[in-house]
C-alpha cells in the first residue's frame, strides 16, 4: 500500500512538472534543439560524385606532378638572366614536361583529359594555354589549342570549384584530402613501347571479343529457329 502511494505521488509530480512547462511555452513559437548538421545526398548527387571520384583518383596524381614541376622550373629559371638561354631552358624544360604526359594522355577518355585540364588549372592557377604560352610561346600555344579544338577540347578551360561537376569534384578532393577516399600521388610515366604494346593488347582484346560475339549471335540464332521448329511440331500435333 505506501509502495503504491508513493509511485501515485512520483507520477503526480511528474505530471504536474511536464504540463506545468508547456503552459509556460509561448503559444506560437517552438523550442530550439541543437543538435549536428546531417548532409542527406540524393542518388543522382552520389552517383555523380562515384563517377567524379574514379576520374580525379586516376588523373589528380598528374595535376599536382605538373604543379611541382612548374614550380621547380619557375625556380631554376629566376638564376638565368639571359633571355635567350632562359627561352631555350623553358623549351626543353616543357618538352620533358609534356614526355611525362604525352601517352598518359593518349591513353584518357574525353571526360578524363578535360578534367585533367581542369585540375592543373587549380593547382598551378594557370590554364594549359597559359603554361603552353608562357613556355613556349603565344603562337605555339595557339597552335596547341587549334588541334586540341579538333578532339574537342579547349586549352583555356578553368577549375570552378563553385559551380557544377566542378563542385563535387572539389568535394571529392576535399575526401582525398581529409583520407575519407584512398589515393595514390604517384605517376606512372608511359614510354612510347609501353604504350604501343597495351594499344595492341587491346586491339587484340576487341577482336577477340568481335569473334566471341559473333559466334554467341550465332548460337543464339540457331536456338531461336530451333525453339519456333518445335513450337510449329507441337501446334500440328507432331
Amino acid at each position: 500500500m505506501v509502495m503504491k502511494t508513493i509511485l501515485i505521488y512520483c507520477l503526480v509530480l511528474a505530471s504536474t512538472g511536464v504540463f506545468g512547462q508547456v503552459e509556460n511555452w509561448p503559444p506560437d513559437s517552438l523550442r530550439d534543439v541543437e543538435a549536428e548538421v546531417v548532409t542527406v545526398y540524393t542518388k543522382e548527387y552520389l552517383n555523380k560524385y562515384n563517377r567524379m571520384k574514379r576520374i580525379i583518383v586516376k588523373v589528380y596524381p598528374y595535376a599536382l606532378h605538373a604543379a611541382d614541376v612548374i614550380d621547380e622550373i619557375d625556380e631554376n629559371a629566376e638564376s638565368i638572366k639571359r633571355r635567350g638561354k632562359k627561352n631555350r631552358y623553358f623549351k626543353h624544360a616543357y618538352k620533358d614536361l609534356k614526355q611525362d604526359f604525352k601517352y598518359f594522355i593518349l591513353d584518357l577518355y574525353t571526360s578524363e583529359g578535360v578534367m585533367l585540364m581542369k585540375l592543373i588549372h587549380r593547382e598551378t592557377g594557370m590554364t594549359v594555354y597559359d603554361i603552353s604560352s608562357r613556355y613556349r610561346g603565344k603562337s605555339k600555344a595557339e597552335m596547341f589549342n587549334l588541334m586540341a579544338k579538333i578532339w574537342d577540347q579547349d586549352l583555356h578551360v578553368q577549375f570552378q570549384p563553385n559551380d557544377g561537376d566542378d563542385k563535387i569534384a572539389e568535394q571529392v578532393i576535399s575526401d582525398i584530402q581529409s583520407g575519407l577516399v584512398p589515393f595514390n600521388n604517384e605517376i606512372v610515366k608511359v614510354d612510347k613501347l609501353t604504350f604501343r604494346d597495351k594499344k595492341k593488347k587491346e586491339k587484340e582484346w576487341k577482336k577477340k571479343n568481335k569473334k566471341n560475339k559473333k559466334e554467341y549471335d550465332k548460337r543464339r540464332k540457331k536456338r531461336n529457329k530451333d525453339k519456333i521448329k518445335l513450337a510449329r511440331k507441337k501446334k500440328r500435333g507432331e
